[in-house]
Formats: C-alpha cells, structure tokens, sequence
C-alpha cells in the first residue's frame, strides 16, 4: 500500500512538472526565430486599472475589476511551420490536460479560431485564443481571477441597449 502512494505521488508530480501554462508556453517560445511574442505583466494591468471607465460603443464600461484581476498575458505568433505545429501541439496538449471549455470555434478558408476558458462557475482563472492557419499558429493566453459574475455584468453593460428601437436592430 505504501508503495502504490508512492507511485501515486510520484506520478501526480511529473504530471503537474510537464503541464503548460501561458508562462512556460512563453518561455518555451519567445526566442525563437520566427516568433512573435508579447508579454504584458500585473504590475501594468494594474497601471491600465487606474485608468477611468472605457467606452465601448456608446456605453461607459468598468473594466478596472477585470484588468486588475490580470495576472499575466501572453501572445505568441509562429509563422514558421515546424514551430508553429509544436507550439499548437503543445497548446493543445495543455487544454486537452486541463479543464477547459470551448466557448466559442470559428472556421473561415483554412483558418481555425477557438476560445476557452477555465475556471469553476464563479471564477474564470484563464481565457485562451488557438488559432491556426497552414504554417502559423497564434496563441494567446490571459491568467487571472475573474468573477464570471463580474464578467458577465461588465459585458452585459456592454451589450446594454438604451432603448427599445434600438433592441429591434438586433433583429
């Protein structure tokens, strides 16, 4: 028994030393040639934070709750083939490993566009973009800790229409 708790720890471990978060997946990357890469720290989400409401449409939106809650962003871009195929194999190594959620999939000549995220139902801890195209791969990932239910109040006042001519344009 006590050998089998041993192999179980032990196992867990590996696991948990090969798991792919954005960070590592930068690291990995960021030097490469052919590779583009941004990396934006919490120390500037928390300057961005600070800054007054934003508009989106015609709408004034607080997005300083979801920025400050930011713990880090990465953006790597791969254009040539042979690294662009390991960075997507290594990203969806990550999400088939982790517990993410397909939000969103979007197709168009050749070009594959997803969105996931992962959290529980009241926090969103990451939110990652996979697209890929023959020969490029663009991966973006947000880290963080977001109340879904912040998010979702933040976007609905977003989306929030002032009157109802303006709700038939939906349709």
């Amino acid at each position: 028994m006590k050998r089998l708790y041993i192999l179980l720890v032990l196992i867990t471990m590996s696991v948990a030393a090969f798991a792919q978060d954005g960070k590592t997946l930068y690291n990995k990357y960021s030097d490469l040639e052919g590779v583009e890469a941004v990396y934006i720290s919490p120390a500037m989400f928390r300057l961005i934070g600070k800054l007054p409401e934003m508009e989106v449409g015609d709408k004034d939106v607080d997005v300083a709750a979801a920025i400050n809650s930011m713990r880090g962003f990465y953006l790597l871009h791969a254009e040539k083939s042979k690294t662009a195929d390991d960075l997507y194999a290594d990203v969806k190594k990550r999400l088939d490993r982790e517990d993410f959620e397909l939000l969103m999939e979007a197709k168009d000549s050749g070009e594959t566009v997803r969105f996931y995220t992962a959290g529980d139902e009241k926090i969103v801890r990451t939110f990652i973009m996979l697209a890929r195209e023959p020969g490029e791969t663009t991966f973006i990932s947000i880290d963080g800790e977001m109340s879904r239910e912040e998010l979702e109040a933040m976007i609905a006042k977003a989306a929030a229409k002032d009157s109802p001519e303006d709700s038939q344009e939906l349709f």
